[in-house]
């Protein structure tokens, strides 16, 4: 797990958990085997490998990581990803991610259009 977030610190990929303002939400995700799962990430969140090694792809990353069972990676909000396995059983990987606290319309709007102006912003008030 070490190799994985020192990679991932040299690529500067955020690897560390998440600060839980709202509430968590945990999602499992089953990836069958040498089959390919991908999605599009609606919020930050920690990918979490369970029992068995995964190939991950991140969109725009130049660098394809074969993740450990135990390894930990932070995904941002609207990166694409693919996961896959060579693994004769299916196996299952969490997404966990926590709902943000609720904005005005003021915040709402700087979150769709400037969202480091809207970070900021939230934690300003």
């Amino acid at each position: 797990m070490e190799e994985v977030s020192q990679v991932f610190a040299r690529h500067g990929v955020a690897s560390g958990r998440l600060s839980g303002l709202g509430a968590r939400v945990v999602v499992y995700v089953e990836v069958h085997p040498h089959q390919t799962v991908s999605w599009r990430l609606a919020r930050d969140a920690e990918l979490r490998i369970a029992d068995a090694s995964v190939w991950l792809t991140r969109h725009q990353d130049p660098y394809d990581y074969w993740m450990k069972p135990g390894d930990v990676v932070r995904l941002s909000r609207g990166e694409r990803v693919w996961l896959s396995s060579e693994s004769d059983h299916a196996i299952e990987v969490s997404l966990t991610s926590y709902r943000d606290e609720p904005r005005g319309m003021i915040g709402r709007w700087l979150a769709r259009h400037w969202p480091r102006i809207a970070n900021r912003h939230a934690n300003a008030l």
